[in-house]
């Protein structure tokens, strides 16, 4: 399954459950309420989490910081590659639940 169809799969739960789809800087984005708590980068999804979950995501091999721009990491963002898509999901609902109005 390719990234954006990933996405879709999971936008359809959150968006049933009140998020909206959107677009920031050009990408494919969740939000709850006015806030973004997930998107899509290039092939990764980027999840922005709440302190203890951003630990246990980051202590994840291959799971990053967040930076579109080099040198410039969002704080509270991890970027998950396709190869954790898996984890997608998950991250997705804890995203949801630390964002959720």
């Amino acid at each position: 399954m390719k990234t954006l169809e990933r996405f879709d799969s999971i936008a359809e739960d959150f968006v049933a459950r009140g998020a909206k789809r959107s677009q920031m800087f050009g990408m494919p984005v969740l939000k709850a309420g006015d806030k973004v708590f997930a998107g899509i980068y290039g092939d990764a999804m980027t999840f922005k989490l709440g302190p203890e979950d951003l630990v246990a995501a980051r202590e994840r091999a291959g799971v990053e910081p967040f930076e579109p721009m080099p040198g410039r990491a969002m704080k509270e963002w991890v970027l998950v590659p396709a190869s954790h898509a898996k984890l997608w999901a998950g991250l997705a609902e804890q995203a949801f639940r630390y964002l959720a109005p």
